[in-house]
């Protein structure tokens, strides 16, 4: 199976069946500006830095490039929509969990976590939250390092999660084009292309 075919280096050895994936997903505004910064393997075009995503654009095609392989997405949006489709639509189990449960209700969370993988919470001390960012070091995710309020911050404002979006063109490009199944059932609202803009 594909599975069992492809694997980080370290784990190739290590039977696919015996790992329980877990998928952390955010809400697409976010995680598409967030993309903007820090692309990964995704090349898509978005010349200009004070407008990215851009909808407008005429050639939205974004590519992904794996270690043997590479997948072409109908745009970055459609990247989102694709990615996790597949861990929905997976015939083995895997958990799917929101990065901003993760932030705001932890505890529960992890717990959760534990007890779905046949686990529990350790029992030796209080709960803890480590503060600062775990997004440290010369391969950390860009320069910036989000810890707990940055967070807090970016995660838990409805006007945050528009902020980066200044026209109302490319909030009706997500709005029409997001999986609203995958929206629905994650529990993200559909994009708002009333927010607040500068432009049509």
């Amino acid at each position: 199976s594909f599975r069992q075919n492809h694997k980080t280096y370290h784990d190739t050895f290590i039977d696919a069946a015996n790992i329980l994936p877990a998928v952390t997903i955010r809400d697409p505004l976010t995680w598409l500006v967030s993309m903007c910064h820090h692309h990964y393997a995704a090349k898509w075009d978005h010349p200009d830095p004070n407008r990215c995503p851009d909808f407008s654009l005429p050639n939205l095609k974004t590519t992904v490039k794996y270690a043997e392989f590479r997948r072409e997405h109908d745009s970055i949006l459609h990247l989102w929509n694709d990615y996790y489709r597949e861990y929905l639509e997976a015939s083995f189990p895997r958990l799917i969990v929101r990065i901003e449960d993760l932030i705001f209700h932890p505890e529960e969370v992890v717990k959760a976590v534990c007890e779905c993988a046949g686990g529990s919470m350790r029992n030796d001390g209080k709960f803890r939250y480590i503060v600062n960012s775990a997004k440290k070091g010369e391969y950390a995710h860009g320069k910036e390092r989000t810890g707990f309020v940055d967070a807090i911050i970016k995660y838990g404002s409805a006007e945050r999660r528009y902020e980066s979006f200044k026209f109302s063109s490319d909030l009706e490009f997500i709005r029409d084009n997001l999986d609203s199944e995958l929206l629905h059932l994650l529990g993200y609202e559909p994009p708002d292309p009333a927010g607040k803009l500068i432009a049509a």
